[in-house]
């Protein structure tokens, strides 16, 4: 039973109703009985296996690999039975029923595994590739509330975000990830009823988006558009300038929950954001000087962030390794900033490789959400010589 593929004869029995296969035609009413009686005993014997692996695998992280890779054959095999399924014509009534009673238990078996363990979900999957319901939070009621009684762009805004997701034809696409964060922002508000924690210049409802990365364009959009009306409203150029800096102080000095973002497709808010505030502080401080004839010192200052390969760090690591490398130590604290992203956008500029003269932000954190063996291996082997070296000193 633990030897090989755990779940071979379901499988087998799958295939048996492939319309496609030649024994398809062959299975007789005489043979349901005992089919039935198959199914049940094979169902028991891999509930029973699997109450038998945390005894098998007494370490956590090995226990944790087997499950998964069970619960993972275990989604493909309803899959495909469920399409096998569909495929058997209405008037072969024995062979529908003989499939129902096949996906029946391989759903037992799902549901059992669900409620005894806690299984590993790729939170960026949608929820129906593990036959999971995805739930819904009940938004609309907290869009009513006293938060957002002077914030009605934010209650369209959040209101359309969230219908998009969950009542659209979307929500067959919707992942743990994004039912998790609808979740807390829920609770979040509803925990704020009541509460006035707005500062000088963010309301209550901004400061919960920016805390919890609320990366969506349109919030990006709103808050960009909010803060220019505002500029605009003052009189002079270098006023507005200062205020722009101010402003974005002032959202900097938010706290950020760290690993959190609404959508991973996107650079996180405060990335976003803060490169909105240096272009558009740039853009008015030329505005303001366009007519002044400015010193060699002072432009090659304005336009220092511009880095020349000649002046970058040659590293021997790969973009993969480079991004696993900078990634384990966020993880582990070695080093700190407000996010990922944030650590690779500010080393990026500075760094280069054998094959790589320009590395960008972007290529770093791409890489950093796939990790592959070799390179693990291979960073290993440089951190081993690392460590030598260090012991050497």
């Amino acid at each position: 039973m633990e030897q090989g593929y755990v779940l071979e004869w379901l499988d087998r029995a799958v295939n048996q109703f492939n319309p496609a296969q030649a024994q398809f035609a062959n299975f007789e009413d005489y043979r349901f009985q005992a089919f039935s009686e198959e199914v049940r005993e094979e169902k028991a014997r891999q509930i029973s296996y699997l109450k038998k692996l945390t005894f098998q695998y007494p370490k956590k992280r090995k226990f944790q690999e087997v499950l998964d890779s069970y619960f993972g054959a275990l989604n493909s095999l309803i899959d495909n039975a469920e399409f096998n399924l569909s495929l058997i014509p209405d008037e072969s009534v024995i062979l529908k029923r003989a499939m129902e009673l096949v996906v029946a238990n391989l759903a037992d078996i799902h549901a059992f595994i669900l409620e005894r363990y806690s299984v590993s979900l790729d939170p960026d999957v949608p929820l129906r590739k593990y036959h999971l319901a995805a739930p819904n939070p009940d938004f609309a009621q907290l869009a009513n509330s006293n938060l957002f009684v002077s914030s009605p762009l934010l209650v369209s805004l959040l209101s359309n975000e969230f219908t998009k997701a969950f009542y659209a034809d979307n929500l067959a696409n919707i992942s743990s990830r994004q039912v998790e964060y609808w979740k807390g922002l829920n609770e979040l508000i509803s925990g704020s009823q009541g509460r006035n924690v707005g500062d000088e210049y963010f309301c209550n409802v901004e400061l919960l988006l920016i805390e919890r990365n609320f990366n969506s364009t349109k919030f990006v959009r709103y808050l960009t558009d909010r803060i220019k009306s505002e500029i605009e409203g003052l009189a002079f150029g270098d006023i507005r300038i200062k205020k722009l800096a101010y402003i974005q102080k002032l959202f900097n000095q938010i706290p950020v929950i760290k690993g959190l973002a609404y959508d991973r497709q996107y650079d996180d808010l405060s990335l976003t954001i803060n490169n909105w505030f240096i272009r558009e502080i740039e853009f008015r401080s030329q505005g303001n000087t366009e007519n002044i004839n400015q010193s060699p010192a002072t432009a090659t200052k304005s336009y220092g962030y511009i880095k020349k390969s000649a002046n970058k760090i040659l590293c021997k690591l790969t973009i993969d390794q480079l991004a696993l490398f900078f990634k384990a130590a966020d993880m582990s604290n070695i080093i700190t900033a407000r996010s990922l992203s944030a650590v690779f956008q500010s080393v990026a500029p500075y760094l280069s490789t054998q094959h790589r003269a320009e590395i960008s932000y972007s290529s770093l954190r791409v890489k950093s959400y796939s990790v592959e063996e070799r390179d693990k291996s291979l960073l290993l082997e440089m951190m081993i010589r690392l460590t030598e070296q260090i012991k050497d000193l």
